[in-house]
């Protein structure tokens, strides 16, 4: 899944304990495996392989890591944002912004394992690709796929508030 759709959904289970934010962080975190088991659409990275068998693990400063960072930043930024604007009320503000970056965390170690692939980084890598889907959804539907779960549990979520 893309960092938007973690974050949509871990922010809408933040908003279910808003007076929860430890609850919040580790509903948050375990939901990133969860969702990423079902098969999704991920945009390409260009500067850099990740997952098993990554043969491009050596990061350099070019146009495509640029990109690529411009482009995750985004997605992380966008995802945050919504899960604000359809989740957080005065008192529960903090609590799904905990929720969301919990829920985007995994694919940020991810990233980290690339660069340190040791120890618990590993484990949670091996247990990352493991579980993630091997099954790819393709260009609209598969875009298009992610914006209906979101919204569906976008929904899901406020149907509980």
């Amino acid at each position: 899944m893309i960092l938007s759709t973690h974050a949509i959904v871990g922010g809408a289970i933040a908003s279910l304990f808003p007076f929860h934010p430890a609850a919040a962080a580790f509903a948050g975190f375990a939901s990133h495996f969860v969702i990423d088991a079902i098969p999704h659409w991920d945009y390409p990275l260009r500067s850099i392989s990740l997952g098993k068998g990554a043969t491009n693990r050596r990061l350099s400063f070019s146009t495509a890591t640029l990109t690529d960072f411009a482009i995750i930043g985004f997605d992380a930024c966008a995802g945050l944002g919504l899960a604000l604007w359809i989740f957080a009320a005065e008192e529960s503000f903090w609590t799904v912004v905990i929720g969301a970056f919990a829920a985007m965390l995994p694919d940020a170690l991810q990233f980290l394992h690339t660069l340190y692939p040791r120890g618990l980084l590993h484990a949670l890598q091996r247990f990352h690709w493991w579980i993630h889907s091997k099954r790819a959804l393709k260009g609209l539907f598969g875009v298009g796929s992610q914006l209906a779960f979101a919204g569906m549990i976008a929904a899901l979520a406020r149907s509980f508030h």
